[in-house]
């Protein structure tokens, strides 16, 4: 099994990306991870910049025990005072999970580290803080959705689990401490399940649900609230008598009432990951779109109307598997994207991270990585 051994040392390095970022007040910040830093163990990685590259600091974090371990940074949210809170996973073992939290200081300092859940398949793909600073965190464990809200210091208030979801994919923090949760139940490995827009009260309570679609099958992987209170979420949509799908876009009122929703008329196998809003209650959207038979992917970012109009798209990328994971709107009113590429940088997949106008032009882009 000389080979197999070849192949483990050969893949140990050389794999970093994106999986969220956020705006901040002088610029943005993402999230990720490398197993770089020590072949084979996770670290997850966070770096800051101000409007552009290079960044003013960048820290990996966790990644302490042996090979198949560490720690996975997946979604990234602004503290009050300035901090970051990361949220992810811990590998405890080989298939081995628990969720994990990370707060910092705007130097990127470690606040507190928190592993609340248990271990098994667990872990959070979603973190909001709310108006009087507390934390939300959403994912899933044991098969079913999972939220906790945590006070500022990182001590644990509530913890619910929402057996109407098995996966949560996304949440935003709502005035007087609600949250709007978004996950996916019927999941399939042939194609997309069925999504669910949950309301939680403050105290963590289930007010409504909506399923999406009302007939069907499409998977909501995004959400951001619009100045009226209402939603828009971005995702995929099953296409009827196939396996493929179609990049699946759908604004909704604050109760959940559809208002408008894109689905392309010549469809793409293609799926939107991350969102945001603008002022005027337009959106963009950012995901990927597959080609040569799904053999790689090209990012691809789409901007929409208040109303429902695609007002452009645009692909970014080269030849390889390229990916937009995570989208911001900044300040300025420009865009930055993060996600991962193996078309160009030092390793087989680099982290990567570009800037657009609100027209969609490419303003500058880089990567990260280790050969």
């Amino acid at each position: 099994m000389e080979w197999a051994r070849d192949a483990e040392r050969d893949n140990s390095t050389g794999h970093e990306s994106a999986e969220d970022v956020v705006a901040t007040e002088s610029g943005f910040s993402a999230v990720g991870h490398t197993h770089s830093r020590q072949p084979g163990v996770h670290h997850a990685w966070v770096l800051q910049f101000g409007a552009a590259p290079p960044p003013r600091w960048e820290r990996a974090y966790g990644g302490k025990r042996a090979l198949g371990t560490g720690v996975l940074g997946r979604a990234i949210a602004s503290l009050q005072r300035g901090g970051l809170i990361i949220a992810g996973e811990e590998e405890v073992s080989v298939n081995r999970f628990r969720g994990w939290l990370l707060a910092l200081s705007p130097e990127g300092d470690v606040l507190w580290e928190r592993t609340p859940g248990h271990e098994g398949v667990n872990g959070f793909n979603a973190v909001s803080v709310l108006e009087d600073g507390s934390i939300v965190a959403g994912g899933d464990q044991d098969g079913e959705g999972w939220v906790v809200r945590m006070d500022p210091r990182g001590e644990l208030l509530w913890s619910v689990k929402l057996p109407q979801l098995e996966h949560i994919t996304a949440l935003v923090a709502l005035p007087a401490q609600r949250i709007a949760v978004m996950g996916t139940a019927e999941i399939s490995t042939t194609g997309p399940g069925i999504s669910r827009l949950v309301m939680l009260e403050s105290d963590g309570w289930a007010r409504w649900e909506k399923q999406l679609p009302a007939e069907g099958r499409g998977e909501l992987d995004a959400l951001t609230v619009l100045p009226d209170g209402g939603f828009v979420a971005a995702g995929r949509l099953g296409r009827p008598d196939s396996t493929d799908w179609s990049l699946w876009v759908i604004r909704v009122d604050p109760l959940g009432e559809i208002l408008w929703e894109h689905v392309p008329e010549d469809p793409q196998v293609e799926s939107g990951r991350a969102i945001t809003a603008f002022p005027d209650g337009s959106v963009v959207v950012a995901g990927a779109s597959w080609k040569n038979l799904l053999a790689d992917q090209e990012a691809k970012v789409w901007r929409f109307s208040a109303e429902g109009s695609l007002l452009w798209q645009q692909s970014y990328g080269g030849d390889g598997y390229d990916a937009g994971e995570g989208i911001a709107r900044l300040m300025d009113g420009t865009l930055v994207v993060v996600g991962s590429t193996s078309s160009k940088g030092a390793g087989k997949t680099d982290l990567w991270t570009f800037g657009l106008s609100p027209e969609g032009e490419l303003l500058w882009e880089e990567t990260f990585g280790s050969p």
